[in-house]
């Protein structure tokens, strides 16, 4: 059973959201509401996702902390 998104995205971490599975979005989660969590993207929206294939770790956030 895959990790629930409220144990494996902490608020404040940096993510990458899509609603297609091509087109990543970067934003940051700001709340969790079992069974999702809300991520609020650059231009300020907020979305609640509740599907583990729709989120990610930031790549960008990665790519960064590889370099340190």
């Amino acid at each position: 059973m895959p990790p629930r998104l409220v144990d494996a995205y902490l608020v404040g971490t940096a993510v990458e959201i899509t609603f297609d599975g091509q087109n990543w979005i970067q934003g940051r989660v700001i709340k969790h509401d079992h069974p999702g969590v809300w991520v609020q993207t650059a231009d300020g929206r907020q979305w609640f996702v509740t599907n583990g294939r729709h989120i990610r770790n930031s790549l960008a956030s990665k790519e960064h902390h590889d370099h340190t």
